[in-house]
C-alpha cells in the first residue's frame, strides 16, 4: 500500500505566487480538497485545510502576528513554517504540504488522488 501511496505523490498547481497576500492564509482547492496557504516574510507553505483539533475549515482563518494560523473556531494556534500547534485547545499539528514556486505558480506536493 506505501508503494500505492508514493506513486500518487506529485506536485499540482494551487494558486498564483501574486495572488498571496503576505501576512494572509488562503484557502484554495487542490485536487478535490480544501487546502490553506499561508504566505509569510519567509515565504508560502501549505497545510490541509482543517483544524486538527475540531476539524473546521481554516479557510476564514487569520495570520496572527505574521507567523501562526489561527482557527476561528477555538482559537487554536499553529505555526506557519511547520503546522506545530503553539497554542491549544487543538494538540496536533497541522498536516504539512510540500510547496513549490515555479513560472509565479505556487504548487503544492499531494500524495492522494482527486477520487478520494
Amino acid at each position: 500500500m506505501a508503494e500505492a501511496k508514493a506513486s500518487l505523490r506529485r506536485f499540482v498547481d494551487a494558486a498564483a505566487l501574486d495572488a498571496l497576500e503576505e501576512g494572509f492564509v488562503t484557502q484554495v482547492e487542490v485536487a478535490g480538497r480544501a487546502v490553506v496557504l499561508a504566505r509569510t516574510a519567509d515565504g508560502v507553505t501549505a497545510f490541509d485545510g482543517t483544524c486538527s483539533h475540531a476539524e473546521f475549515l481554516l479557510g476564514s482563518s487569520r495570520l496572527v502576528r505574521g507567523r501562526e494560523v489561527e482557527c476561528p473556531m477555538h482559537g487554536a494556534r499553529f505555526d506557519a513554517a511547520t503546522g506545530e500547534v503553539t497554542k491549544g485547545p487543538a494538540l496536533r499539528p497541522l498536516t504539512c504540504l510540500a510547496v513549490r514556486v515555479a513560472a509565479g505558480r505556487v504548487e503544492v506536493e499531494i500524495d492522494w488522488d482527486e477520487d478520494d
